[in-house]
């Protein structure tokens, strides 16, 4: 078939089950074997599954079952995904119950063999057999695809040195020294349920984020023939309504109305924009206090924020191929290497003549490298780390990126909503109490930001209302009104019809044509981004300020606070043109801190990516670590410690395969017992945890 002639789809699917990038490259290859499939991603942190597909060759149900059948979950994004968890959950539990209560049947066996009646051994082998083939029946049947597939995975070992140990463990009809290896089954079978457990926690989260994103649009559009529809199904040319408050749907341009739209959250520009007829609107932008009629002109696909989404998309596709040297190790090296060596092992000891120690090694070869303790080492340190700075108000979503800290050269911060608060307020006021109660009395009718900022500051000065009459709001200028027969206007200085002398003065307050006092209201400073800029000077990273406001503004935060290297007006891809030329430039790393949706891309660009706990969801999806708090002082205390942060997951590997190869060596010499391979597998589990909990302390 000619490429001309292929049907070519893209789908996307929604896994659970996956753990770590074994997993992924397990699926990435099978659905790469299926015959009309061009090219399969995934994507880890989302849990998703990306296949480009020809559509002739190949269904969509065909590959859904070709995903089950690799031994993994495919469920519908629009559902509840904790049902997954649940599944999850429930086999590991069950399995480990079966296998406490396997130990109690083994451990008196391990003492003396004799002593206990004959049927506790047969109530054994019931345990360990539902435990084995029953609960962990997806597991081997994603094992046996793989196999067929030519895929050797960490299923497939679990299947051998587990279905394994149980047949050593039924010949101990014949010899009962052989018995413990029921036990030793039903622990890998416990062990391999725990890592897709974990794994299913990490993926039911990442899920329930990256099913927020929606939010930023508004869910309908209100038709100007009254209908309401999904924002999905509106088309170029269909005329919407948006009242005051709303989100606008999709990009468009006024055809009737005027209002301010805040379009801060989407282009980084802190003052609100007066939108009027023939005005362009952006898709995700907050309509003001005026009604907007709006002809769209992008559809859903092709509008500014889908756009943003596209630019995260496509960085996410990098940072999801790129596995850590570890998970390369075992997917490439590891298992095929501990199958060759078990045989080896079982033909060294058949070649002098003893084939049943060379069975039994050959099996502990296997179980003693089950990478069990290496698959727990990099959770355990996640969950303790993670568990140290979310109550520290940090929230680390990708413990791998843990080892970039050590080589950071450059910090980016974006300006609004990062290093600024990102909502005016009240920086100073001029006049008398009067005069404050009068503005406070107007302004409480309107739901503009400059007046939530008043209403704020006149609440701490507590201010009481008086009645106003004949309420207006002029958009783009002010509010008016009339209070105890005086005509009182509050607004923009060039919009007012008296004299202010005072040039700092922005929002001034005139009665009966004269002025009485007047605000300064500022996107301000955040109380702690100067002394956070000053330290990490001090650490000897470069600060460096993006953002999407006007020049001269931009200039002046920067300028305040010590930044040297800055730049202005800046649209979601220059962001990303950006951070791509100082990656090229530095030797290192480089961290890119922002909130909105104008830095999703950047921030999926940057090397390490933190997003402000105010964040929008898209930022706080693509980010690797959250300040839940909106402060800067947990970071810094990351930054002070980024060497001993950056080598606490690798130095947990490296404890782990310590005792892999420790015991291997032990079995192909014959040295190793069935006890002492628990004993092994055991301290390895308690070593990679009390790790994991030191680096609390430490890290």
């Amino acid at each position: 078939m000619t490429t001309q002639n292929k049907e070519l789809r893209i789908e996307r699917f929604y896994v659970g089950g996956m753990a770590c990038s074994f997993c992924a490259s397990t699926i990435e290859k099978g659905l790469s074997k299926v015959n009309g499939v061009e090219s399969a991603r995934v994507f880890l942190e989302s849990g998703e599954v990306i296949i480009k597909y020809d559509k002739s060759l190949v269904s969509l149900e065909l590959l859904k079952k070709e995903i089950e059948r690799l031994g993994y979950y495919v469920f519908d994004k629009t559902l509840d995904s904790s049902a997954v968890l649940k599944d999850s959950k429930r086999r590991a539990l069950i399995s480990w119950l079966l296998t406490i209560i396997s130990f109690l049947l083994t451990l008196p066996m391990m003492i003396n063999v004799y002593t206990l009646p004959y049927y506790i051994f047969y109530v054994n082998i019931l345990i360990v057999t539902f435990s084995l083939f029953y609960i962990a029946l997806p597991i081997h049947e994603g094992a046996l695809n793989a196999l067929k597939k030519g895929i050797l995975n960490e299923h497939v070992l679990y299947g051998v040195a587990g279905i394994s140990a149980y047949i050593l463990g039924l010949i101990g009809i014949l010899n009962p020294n052989l018995r413990t290896f029921l036990f030793i089954s039903a622990l890998l079978t416990s062990l391999h349920l725990t890592s897709g457990w974990m794994g299913a926690i990490l993926r039911y989260k990442a899920e329930k984020a990256l099913s927020k994103i929606v939010e930023l649009r508004p869910p309908i559009a209100h038709l100007i023939d009254g209908r309401d529809v999904p924002i999905t199904q509106l088309k170029k040319g269909d005329v919407v309504i948006v009242k005051p408050g709303e989100k606008i749907p999709l990009d468009g341009v006024v055809i009737d109305g005027e209002s301010e739209v805040s379009e801060a959250i989407i282009t980084g520009e802190s003052e609100p924009v007066i939108k009027k007829v023939g005005d362009t609107v952006i898709g995700g932008s907050t309509n003001g206090n005026g009604y907007l009629t709006i002809r769209i002109t992008n559809d859903y696909s092709t509008s500014y924020l889908t756009r943003i989404l596209g630019l995260v998309n496509e960085a996410k596709q990098g940072k999801s191929r790129m596995m850590t040297f570890f998970d390369k190790v075992v997917d490439r090296i590891w298992v095929p290497f501990v199958l060759t060596i078990s045989f080896l092992t079982f033909l060294g000891w058949l070649i002098v003549g003893h084939w049943v120690y060379g069975i039994i090694n050959a099996l502990l070869v296997m179980v003693i490298g089950y990478p069990c303790a290496i698959g727990f080492s990099y959770p355990s340190v996640d969950l303790s780390l993670y568990e140290k700075y979310i109550n520290l108000g940090i929230l680390i979503k990708n413990i791998n990126i843990l080892e970039k800290f050590s080589n950071i050269k450059a910090i980016i911060l974006d300006k609004t909503g990062t290093l600024t608060y990102g909502l005016p307020i009240v920086k100073e006021f001029y006049g008398d109490i009067k005069a404050l109660t009068y503005a406070a009395s107007i302004e409480r009718f309107s739901s503009h930001p400059i007046a939530k900022a008043i209403i704020q500051y006149s609440e701490k000065k507590g201010i009481r209302f008086l009645e106003v009459k004949n309420f207006r709001e002029i958009i783009g200028k002010g509010v008016m009104g009339e209070i105890e027969g005086n005509k009182v206007f509050i607004g923009r200085r060039e919009a007012a019809n008296c004299d202010v002398n005072n040039e700092d003065i922005n929002i001034v307050i005139c009665v009966n044509g004269r002025l009485v006092g007047g605000f300064i209201i500022k996107d301000v400073l955040r109380s702690d981004a100067e002394e956070f800029v000053k330290e990490i000077r001090k650490l000897g990273i470069n600060p460096i300020m993006l953002s999407g406001d006007k020049e001269n503004i931009v200039k002046i935060i920067a300028e305040s606070i010590g930044i040297k290297e800055f730049y202005g007006n800046l649209s979601p891809e220059d962001k990303v043109k950006i951070v791509k030329a100082i990656r090229e430039k530095l030797n290192g790393n480089i961290m890119m801190i922002g909130d909105g949706i104008n830095d999703g891309g950047a921030l999926a660009f940057s090397d390490i990516s933190v997003a402000m706990g105010n964040a929008v969801d898209i930022s706080k999806n693509v980010a690797d670590i959250i300040l839940v708090g909106n402060n800067f002082s947990s970071l810094l205390l990351m930054l002070i410690k980024r060497n001993r942060l950056a080598k606490a997951p690798a130095l947990n590997v490296i404890i782990a395969l310590s005792y892999n190869a420790i015991g291997i060596p032990l079995a192909i010499l014959g040295i190793l017992s069935g006890p002492l391979a628990m004993l092994i597998m055991i301290l390895s589990l308690i070593s990679v945890f009390a790790n994991a909990r030191l680096s609390m302390i430490y890290a």
